[in-house]
């Protein structure tokens, strides 16, 4: 009997006691989580604000990014984000409160959509938007990347957090509320460091809430001004409607 067949038993009896005595809860609308229930309760599930981009071949997401990528091959959200919902507090929660599960979890559902649509089928890498290394180590983890496993999951597709990285910190974008104020802020933020991983391939830009689309607009300019061929498409967890350009 090996050591790990011993701590297996001990971490899963670990799990189980504190699930007892706190039970895991919806990060929508707070609920206890039921029998079969796994990260978001099955009624938010249902009544997810879910927006079809990626079966439209013109949808909000691409009419706003297609100005400033150039040669966009298609975008989408999984879901409308509204600040007064309770899908705003998830998208918190997996951001800002260590809740990795839910961006992968979330990943997963958005990969089972994007697997089955004619604009996703020769997706062959997935590139999340990078975080700068401060920021990282103060949150400790990207979401993107843990959006990209969930992706990953479901699409069969592999990733790649080391090609493009973030090289000069730079300010928070929410506090920014002017499109071109955003898209100055990001300017030059990125370089790829591996070209040759992504030319000539059809690769996707992952991220978690899209509003102007300023950080992947740098993002893609940095992949498309250092990798030849490459085409590109972009894919957020919720994308804010109605905002500026």
């Amino acid at each position: 009997m090996t050591l790990r067949s011993l701590i297996r038993p001990l971490r899963e009896g670990l799990r189980w006691l504190g699930e007892q005595l706190f039970p895991p809860v919806c990060p929508v609308c707070g609920t206890a989580l039921g029998r079969g229930e796994r990260t978001i309760c099955l009624r938010c599930r249902w009544e997810m604000p879910l927006t079809d981009d990626w079966v439209a071949a013109r949808n909000p997401v691409v009419a706003r990014m297609e100005r400033s990528i150039p040669e966009l091959t298609h975008a989408a959200a999984l879901f409308a984000f509204r600040h007064e919902s309770g899908y705003r507090r998830m998208i918190h929660a997996l951001k800002y409160a260590g809740r990795r599960d839910i961006a992968v979890a979330m990943g997963e559902m958005f990969g089972r959509e994007l697997r089955e649509s004619p604009f996703y089928r020769d997706i062959e890498l997935l590139i999340p938007v990078p975080l700068h290394w401060t920021k990282r180590l103060r949150r400790g983890y990207n979401q993107a990347e843990e959006i990209c496993v969930g992706l990953s999951r479901s699409m069969g597709v592999p990733y790649d957090f080391r090609s493009l990285r973030r090289v000069r910190r730079t300010r928070t974008q929410a506090r920014r509320r002017d499109a071109a104020d955003r898209h100055r802020n990001v300017e030059g933020a990125f370089r790829l460091t591996r070209p040759e991983r992504l030319a000539g391939r059809h690769i996707l830009l992952v991220d978690d809430v899209l509003t102007t689309g300023a950080t992947v607009a740098a993002c893609a300019a940095a992949v498309r001004r250092d990798a030849a061929g490459v085409r590109i498409s972009v894919a957020a967890l919720a994308a804010v409607r109605g905002a500026g350009r």
